[in-house]
């Protein structure tokens, strides 16, 4: 009976929880508790970056006390959401933080779970039916590596939008350009770089959804530790102007100082001429929608940066065979 007791409790344990990494028997557990709307609109997004705050403070804990993430919970999920708290277990993984958490029990809650490709890093079982999907989460990988894995991956986006396996230089060049931000600006150390790109498709509504998330410095950030911030916010109303200004305009254009990041007016550019839509970013302590003409500074800051945008058939098409 104690045997089939335990192999009864151990069958339940694998099917509803994830583990990251292996975890020894001794562990002793704190508990955090995920949001019930687990996703980075507006209205929810304040709640999910103060439980992202309070993951990372436990990333100094002692190796013999992990953390038990619940998410059962849960009943609304974002794959942008999905994609920052693997981010974050990329670094406890580094760090040796131990982790385990559980599932949601609403079904349409864990299926997207299941489906975003969250589960290719963390151990745990994904059902049959959700195990088919052309759903995917990429991480930083050697660079001729991650653009030719990005450039399949952009090709099976046209082919779910307009039905064509096809290149899109536009969404190719806007994804190239967070990967490249990512890389001059916001990490001390090569070796530190570290972002996640989600990538969702609808296939019913023939759209896909694309989410890029890094734990750097951000933006603002970087401008506070090269000294610069004083000299910069002297031509600015605040620090949400001027990271609305890095994308519409570039920082050089009002200020007249060099700044290498130029690839922020590439991306408006692409969302400002139909390509992608929905383009909203989170940086530092700062929101913006910029569809909805959301532009905020938060209560509870993110220390990275984080863009969203969609392709649908609402876009300008820009798909080619060859």
């Amino acid at each position: 009976m104690q045997r089939l007791k335990y192999r009864v409790q151990k069958k339940y344990i694998i099917d509803s929880s994830f583990t990251f990494p292996h975890i020894p028997k001794k562990t002793v557990f704190i508990e955090l508790e995920v949001p019930s709307i687990f996703k980075l609109q507006y209205q929810y997004v304040e709640a999910v970056l103060e439980f992202i705050s309070k993951l990372k403070g436990f990333s100094k804990r002692h190796s013999s006390i992990g953390i038990n993430i619940l998410m059962n919970k849960v009943t609304d999920i974002g794959e942008g959401a999905i994609a920052m708290l693997l981010s974050v277990l990329e670094e406890f993984k580094e760090k040796r933080v131990l982790v385990r958490g559980n599932k949601p029990e609403n079904k349409s809650a864990k299926d997207i779970l299941e489906k975003s490709g969250f589960f290719k890093y963390v151990g745990g079982i994904v059902s049959d039916q959700n195990k088919v999907t052309k759903n995917t989460i990429l991480k930083t990988g050697a660079k001729g590596t991650h653009q030719k894995v990005l450039a399949v991956e952009i090709r099976k986006a046209m082919e779910t939008v307009w039905g064509i396996y096809g290149r899109n230089p536009c969404v190719y060049s806007t994804t190239v350009e967070m990967m490249r931000n990512s890389c001059d600006h916001a990490f001390k150390r090569p070796t530190n770089i570290k972002w996640h790109l989600a990538v969702t498709h609808d296939e019913g509504a023939n759209l896909v959804k694309f989410s890029f998330v890094d734990n750097g410095k951000g933006i603002i950030r970087t401008f506070t530790e090269q000294s610069l911030l004083v000299r910069v916010l002297h031509y600015f109303k605040d620090t949400v102007d001027l990271l609305e200004t890095a994308f519409t305009d570039g920082i050089e254009s009002r200020t007249g100082l060099s700044w290498r990041g130029k690839g922020l007016p590439t991306i408006f550019e692409n969302y400002t001429d139909g390509y992608i839509r929905n383009l909203v970013v989170i940086c530092n302590d700062i929101y913006i929608d910029f569809d909805n003409n959301i532009k905020v500074k938060l209560k509870v800051p993110f220390n990275g940066t984080y863009y969203y945008w969609i392709v649908d058939k609402n876009c300008k098409k820009a798909c080619f065979t060859n």
